[in-house]
């Protein structure tokens, strides 16, 4: 109707100049189109970065997304290029390394959606982005099913996907064509699986027990298990290493440090309470701790001298060559609106940029 579309404009405008400065709507993806106002106002969910051409993937989430979720699509320069449904709660991608001819009518974008808690609605989203087309329940349409309860993490590697999924217990392996070829239970003593890392033929995911497993990439058999520390999350490769990020639900503040070659650990550092996510650019780590007071804290990691120091606070932060793309989302629970602010650090110079990475045309 007129009024509720007299109604949307006022909004936009209102959330353009408070975040963007005079943006416009702009783009054709989507029922409604791109509306840079959506991404100003609604909580992000996830901030990907495809490794291969630094285009920026954004997912919301909210009460405006309580059964699907929406992706903004950006180039390397905060342009939009495009937006698409997918189903609830986008939280991970994963990306082809590159994109051959042979596959350019394929997906060669892969979106985990969390789902909703204790509704087993989990699943994987698959887009092309020379197409643009996005098909939102991919593993459904090749098992029958969804992935199950809280997908956690999701990760390409040699021409496979692998996906961990946490309140349902295991990890499975894909083809890209979303049909599952392998899977692994998790046994309650185990703990529920959180996050993956791979490196030559081993997936490597975290266990709530506190310890990381070794699986073989070709049929997921666990190999073996080190010790970590309390409730771990994150884990990243780093040169001859995993670094593991351990939560302790709140309570630990260490990150360990595993030779992947003996697979044992090294040492454990000391960060900011309670670390989530870890992120390698180059030779620098850098982790986003939620801290005590859920503050999400960003610390820069000198792994070899053993200490942590804090740059700034955001709730996402992704790499793509020197430079962090960052955003923090904040959400106003007792009136429910959210703001998000997009900003930089370069790693070279180690300095802030506090202009928005998104443009607006």
């Amino acid at each position: 109707s007129m009024m509720k579309r007299l109604y949307r404009g006022i909004l936009f405008v209102c959330m353009a100049c408070l975040v963007f400065a005079s943006c416009e709507p702009i783009g054709n993806g989507g029922s409604e189109g791109i509306n840079v106002a959506d991404v100003a106002s609604n909580p992000v969910y996830m901030m990907e970065v495809n490794p291969v051409n630094g285009e920026l993937y954004i997912g919301l989430a909210g009460s405006k997304y309580v059964y699907s979720g929406k992706v903004y699509r950006y180039d390397n320069a905060g342009s939009l290029i495009d937006d698409f449904d997918v189903l609830c709660n986008p939280s991970r991608a994963a990306f082809l390394e590159h994109v051959t001819d042979s596959v350019k009518d394929n997906p060669d974008v892969f979106i985990l959606c969390e789902g909703l808690w204790l509704q087993n609605n989990a699943e994987v989203s698959a887009y092309n982005s020379n197409s643009k087309l996005c098909i939102d329940d991919y593993y459904y349409r090749q098992n029958g099913q969804y992935l199950g309860d809280t997908g956690q993490d999701i990760l390409y590697h040699k021409g496979y996907l692998y996906v961990s999924v946490s309140g349902s217990s295991y990890v499975a392996k894909l083809d890209l064509q979303g049909r599952e070829v392998a899977r692994c239970a998790i046994s309650a003593e185990e703990g529920q699986p959180r996050y993956l890392a791979a490196e030559g033929d081993y997936i490597y995911v975290t266990l709530y027990s506190g310890r990381i497993a070794k699986m073989k990439a070709s049929d997921l058999s666990v190999e073996a298990y080190a010790p970590v520390g309390k409730n771990p999350e994150d884990v990243v490769v780093y040169k001859d290493m995993l670094l593991v990020a351990n939560s302790g639900w709140g309570n630990d503040s260490t990150l360990t440090v595993i030779d992947i070659e003996t697979f044992t650990p090294q040492k454990a550092i000391i960060v900011e309470q309670n670390p989530q996510q870890l992120v390698v650019s180059g030779d620098s780590v850098y982790l986003v701790a939620y801290g005590k007071d859920y503050n999400k804290t960003i610390q820069s990691v000198d792994v070899v001298r053993g200490t942590a120091r804090t740059i700034t606070h955001a709730t996402h932060v992704v790499a793509y060559r020197d430079k962090l793309y960052m955003c923090n989302s904040a959400t106003d629970y007792t009136t429910n609106k959210t703001i998000n602010t997009f900003f930089t650090y370069d790693v070279a110079t180690a300095t802030l940029n506090n202009t928005s990475f998104l443009n607006c045309e």
